[in-house]
């Protein structure tokens, strides 16, 4: 069976510094900067609040609607079925935390679903991938799947999730949480920084796309090894990898965004699955958590875009917060500025709780890479 390939036609990405929009937020990716600080309510590293965190305690819907308002048209440009599909791990728990009952203080990923079909009209029914941290890549998964068995024309794909007491506070109890900030890939790393984001990205037939970036390959897989940690081998990641190369010249993957949270064991399972992959010549590797946290499920849809961009351009942004490797299984990790290479494949990971993996390869269009 022939399956059309997938173009991500646009993408945005917001962060509640201000609720910066795209173009802003990748600026400041580029930057190398860590926009992480000290939640006022919270007392831990998690990225600055600039938006009003009363607004009906529903952080994540405030996130996700900006997105969605960024990307939205791009959607009604498009033509044809459409989809809809969320990607959160915890959905609106401010509510709950805040003692709501009956039908006003619902929360779950299906509340977070309805209030963006309130607030957006005309949204196709939401379909929820809620799976830990890979939600927000299985989410664009799925929905280019579903393009491919020709069950849908168009999709749009969100992602968010706000940070709360109930996320902290379960970090936390794994001796997850970096008091100092986190530092993907560094040998000094000592934990996560939670975050919170909304993104949103329109995806279609790549025919109905000419010169958008593709989505050339996907995998996932599951380590079936632990409730929280993942495989020390790293051999889960690497079979997601693989799957998603799977007929590709790996030679011109030009880029890893990995999914680098900080903590000592995920950092160091990828590196391992990264060399079972590619042996001794690794690709660049570069990664987002040490500049805006680990944004939960709008962390797999934020690096799909940034790596649409990283294909079409070239340009790697530097990971924020990383000073130096460690020996074992060393990578060459962009950091400090920016890294000019040639336009090509890139390759972004993910990796969650319950042992999920997912990989998914993008590559470049032939026009610039819509903001």
């Amino acid at each position: 069976m022939n399956r059309p390939p997938v173009a991500i036609v646009a993408g945005a990405a917001m962060i509640p510094r201000g609720l910066a929009p795209a173009d802003d937020l990748e600026a400041l990716l580029y930057a190398g900067r860590s926009l992480l600080r000290p939640h006022s309510h919270l007392g831990i590293d998690a990225p600055l609040c600039a938006f009003d965190r009363d607004f009906a305690g529903r952080a994540a819907t405030t996130l996700a609607f900006a997105a969605l308002r960024r990307v939205w048209p791009a959607w009604q440009a498009a033509t044809g079925r459409g989809s809809f599909w969320l990607a959160t791990t915890k959905g609106e728990l401010d509510p709950w935390l805040q003692g709501g009952t009956g039908a006003t203080g619902a929360t779950g990923p299906d509340t977070l679903a309805r209030n963006l079909a309130d607030m957006i009209g005309g949204l196709p029914p939401a379909r929820v991938v809620s799976n830990a941290c890979v939600s927000g890549a299985q989410a664009v998964i799925e929905a280019a799947e579903e393009l491919q068995d020709g069950l849908a024309d168009r999709a749009l794909v969100a992602g968010a999730d706000g940070v709360t007491a109930f996320v902290t506070q379960g970090f936390a109890a794994l001796q997850g949480v970096s008091p100092t900030g986190a530092r993907p890939f560094d040998v000094a790393r000592d934990g996560l920084s939670p975050g919170e984001a909304g993104a949103a990205c329109v995806l279609a037939r790549a025919a109905d796309a000419p010169g958008a970036p593709r989505l050339a390959g996907w995998g996932a897989s599951n380590d079936a090894n632990h409730i929280s940690g993942p495989s020390r081998d790293g051999s889960g990641l690497a079979l997601a990898i693989e799957r998603a190369l799977a007929g590709m010249d790996r030679s011109r993957v030009v880029a890893i965004c990995g999914h680098g949270t900080g903590t000592r064991y995920n950092d160091a399972m990828e590196a391992r699955a990264f060399h079972a992959v590619f042996g001794l010549r690794v690709p660049p590797v570069f990664g987002v958590k040490g500049s805006i946290g680990h944004t939960l499920g709008a962390a797999g849809l934020i690096e799909v875009i940034l790596s649409a961009r990283v294909a079409a351009t070239g340009l790697i942004p530097p990971t924020a917060g990383f000073a130096r490797g460690d020996d074992d299984f060393a990578l060459d990790v962009v950091h400090g500025a920016p890294r000019r290479v040639a336009p090509g494949l890139v390759l972004t990971t993910n990796s969650g709780f319950g042992g999920m993996n997912t990989a998914l390869v993008i590559a470049p269009g032939e026009g610039p890479w819509p903001a």
